[in-house]
């Protein structure tokens, strides 16, 4: 990097903290409760519904999947205790744990397995993840305690997916009570929740894993601020501050009581950029943006480290990244020159929305701002709760800024995102393109990486022409934490496994 470069990010670093920073009461420890902080309420406790981090930690502390995800992302049974599937990845087959309860105390069995997933693949039910399984056509309860999958074709990675957030097994006939007295199966059991304050869940007496959990509950604080978190893990008012801004590593990680965790994971985050309205319905325009600002900054400026640049949400650590494309230099002048083109040779005025409470992507949208200014972009930023993003925000506004999480496999990464017909492109971008489609229909019918690979650089390469939209960087999971916690791992997904979890005297 030049001298010059060195200068322009210091500047534009300045401006975008103190941009930031104009945009910008706990209670005493209960020995055995957990207190974990985030930034905004709940908004959804139906888990097929659940698209917010917050709502994916009380997902996975509230219910169990028929198979579960560790934090080095392999697979490992759960609700499901094994499984087999025939020889052209078609039918899977799913042997249940025997005796495992519902909160209330019923059993669950394969019936409530079969109306869990009819669910998410109901489009009443509107799940984000209803296209990661359009593969599944038929389901068989072939006794109580065994399901079986037809699939509409091969699936290498079904037992994968299984793990994901949305398709925790709910049971079968208490599915109107989700959104206001959700039961699962899960180590902790739902007791309150305050919008803007707090949920209370305990401990689980009769969950089906012995020995777990320890610890006699989990409260989920709800504090917007961040500087407000942080001086309550400092007083010991909390215990884990989730998704910890990367501006606080190196001060926390400088407290004698604090511990300070950061993972590379496939989570990214973008500037959305609806392809079906104006003025980003021209291609054009999506090319200038992304001619004006360099990619590499943004990371500097931003993430202070603690991420990468990339294309799409397969990270650079992944063996399917596509390295040829790289990353372009800024060129201001070439992007006024591509607006011009489009009509608008005075360039680009536009609102662009981030969310109140999320620290790294208000600092995100401001950079944009900045940087994208020399090239003919004209940046207003409008702040909004992100609670209010699923109703006011998401398919609606033709710029703002959001971010999504890692997904069990490339394919649920990609496809609902960027299939024509994907379930999170239609509620984000509204991009299609064919070329991007075929090559994604096709990595789904196999399970073999060698043929798989070829496929997903193809795949980055056709997205870096389209440009649905500013995918920024693939950012690191950090969460800082009380030495006096034990028995947890910052998990890549962005959840906690609190199975194991204690809090020392």
């Amino acid at each position: 990097m030049t001298n010059w470069r060195w200068v322009r990010l210091a500047v534009v670093g300045f401006l975008v903290g103190s941009i930031v920073a104009l945009l910008q009461p706990c209670g005493a420890a209960a020995q055995g409760v957990l207190r974990i902080t985030v930034g905004t309420s709940l908004s959804n406790l139906d888990p097929a519904r659940t698209t917010t981090g917050e709502e994916y930690i009380y997902d996975n502390l509230v219910f169990n999947g028929l198979t579960r995800m560790r934090a080095d992302l392999s697979i490992e049974p759960e609700l499901a205790e094994k499984w087999e599937y025939t020889q052209d990845l078609k039918s899977w087959t799913f042997h249940l744990r025997h005796g495992v309860k519902f909160h209330n105390g019923r059993e669950m069995t394969a019936d409530d397995v079969i109306a869990t997933f009819k669910r998410v693949l109901d489009p009443a039910t509107a799940s984000a993840a209803r296209s990661n399984y359009d593969m599944i056509a038929e389901m068989t309860a072939v006794d109580p305690y065994t399901v079986r999958f037809d699939l509409k074709y091969p699936y290498g990675g079904f037992a994968d997916i299984l793990s994901d957030r949305q398709v925790k097994i709910v049971p079968k006939d208490l599915v109107g009570e989700l959104p206001t007295h959700p039961i699962g199966t899960g180590p902790f059991r739902f007791k309150s929740y305050t919008p803007g304050d707090r949920m209370v869940l305990e401990r689980n007496p009769d969950y089906w894993e012995a020995g777990s959990p320890k610890l006699a509950g989990v409260e989920l604080r709800i504090i917007p601020e961040m500087s407000a978190r942080v001086a309550a893990l400092r007083a010991g008012d909390i215990d884990i501050i989730w998704d910890l801004p990367p501006d606080q590593v190196k001060p926390l990680s400088e407290i004698a009581d604090l511990r300070v965790d950061s993972v590379p994971t496939p989570s990214w985050d973008a500037a959305i950029m609806n392809n079906s309205i104006p003025p980003f319905n021209d291609v054009r325009v999506r090319r200038a943006f992304q001619m004006a600002v360099d990619k590499r900054d943004v990371v500097e400026i931003v993430l202070f480290g603690q991420g990468a640049p990339t294309h799409s949400p397969i990270p650079p650590t992944h063996p399917f990244f596509n390295k040829e494309i790289g990353f372009n230099k800024a060129d201001p002048e070439g992007a006024r020159k591509l607006l011009a083109e489009a009509g608008y040779a005075n360039g680009v005025k536009v609102n662009l929305i981030v969310p109140g409470g999320r620290p790294v992507r208000e600092r995100l949208g401001v950079a944009l701002q900045q940087l994208a200014k020399a090239g003919g972009f004209d940046i207003q930023i409008q702040t909004v709760p992100f609670s209010q993003y699923d109703a006011e925000v998401s398919g609606k506004a033709p710029i703002y800024i959001d971010g999504y999480f890692a997904r069990p496999t490339i394919d649920t990464s990609v496809y609902a995102f960027f299939h024509t017909n994907g379930s999170w492109n239609v509620r984000l971008w509204h991009f299609s393109d064919p070329r991007v489609d075929e090559v994604l229909d096709k990595a789904r019918l196999t399970g073999n990486p060698d043929e798989q690979k070829p496929l997903y650089l193809a795949f980055q390469k056709y997205l870096s022409e389209g440009q649905p939209g500013f995918i920024a960087y693939a950012v690191n999971f950090i969460c800082a934490y009380r030495k006096s916690v034990q028995g947890v791992a910052t998990h890549p997904m962005r959840w906690f496994d609190l199975r194991q979890a204690s809090i020392a005297p």
